[in-house]
């Protein structure tokens, strides 16, 4: 094995021993989402249904279900609904519960990811559209608001409409008394 190979694996070593709340099918299927991440160029995240993910993981669809809101409820990923069965999953960092970043950091995260949504917009493609420094203030009160930026990008995530396109992000930020 090379070196570059066996540090990655000893990576994922490392990750997995750290999610000792996770059983062994939530540790799989997280696994496998975040392998369908890595490759995923949406910024939504992975789309993917019970169906899908069950015929990866090799379990029922509703015990695919069940494992998916464990998940989400334990932090290691974010749900956004598509439809009836369709659902886009983001995983986070593994080690995002022992992170901690300055609201400073989270505001320009939060910043950084609306852009890529504004970006992903194709309305959006004749101007530069763009929110810049002059909306940190609104989404520092925004992250205070929803008790942190993690909180906040679930929203967004749940609500890409309001933010990939500059005009109904400013009514948002406004009627939310943000800006």
């Amino acid at each position: 094995m090379t070196q570059e190979k066996e540090i990655h694996f000893t990576g994922y070593e490392h990750q997995i021993s750290t999610w000792s709340d996770l059983n062994p099918a939530e540790r799989f299927t997280l696994l496998i989402l975040q392998q369908l991440a890595e490759v995923s160029k949406d910024p939504r995240g992975t789309y993917i249904t019970n169906e899908r993910l069950a015929s990866m993981v090799g379990l029922h669809p509703n015990r695919i279900s069940s494992t998916i809101t464990k998940l989400k409820k334990k932090g290691y990923i974010t749900v956004q609904r598509v439809g009836a069965t369709g659902r886009y999953i983001k995983t986070r960092d593994y080690n995002h519960k022992s992170t901690t970043y300055t609201v400073a950091e989270q505001v320009k995260g939060i910043i950084k990811y609306v852009n890529t949504l504004l970006d992903s917009n194709p309305q959006n493609r004749d101007e530069i559209e763009e929110v810049d420094d002059t909306y940190s203030k609104a989404f520092n009160k925004a992250i205070i608001f929803y008790k942190g930026s993690d909180n906040l990008k679930e929203y967004i995530n749940n609500h890409v409409d309001t933010f990939n396109n500059i005009d109904t992000l400013d009514d948002w930020l406004e009627d939310r008394g943000f800006k």
